[in-house]
């Protein structure tokens, strides 16, 4: 009988020790320095996409940056693919530039 009771208290021990560690570590990830700063954080430049078909033969796409402090926008990219109106070519190429100096 005092054995199963000791058996009984070792994992009693061992599971309040287990939940404490656990609350602790769960509070230490918790403390950090930005957990009152409730804004998204995406990054200034935010880069998408566009595509469309223009025909059966072929369309157009490109991508565009887009300034999330100021609001501006430009176009980076913009190439036709297949027969449109006769073969495909680029139209736009800014790759490589910073954003201030794509054209508007």
């Amino acid at each position: 009988m005092n054995s199963n009771r000791k058996v009984w208290r070792d994992r009693l021990v061992g599971f309040f020790l287990g939940m404490v560690s656990v609350a602790g570590v769960a509070l230490l990830l918790g403390a950090t320095s930005e957990a009152g700063n409730t804004t998204l954080n995406f990054g200034r430049y935010q880069l998408s996409s566009w595509a469309t078909q223009l025909n059966s033969d072929g369309g157009i796409f490109g991508a565009f940056l887009v300034d999330t402090a100021s609001g501006d926008t430009r176009t980076v990219y913009v190439r036709t693919y297949g027969r449109v109106p006769d073969v495909s070519k680029t139209l736009v190429n800014n790759l490589r530039k910073p954003f201030h100096a794509i054209d508007q």
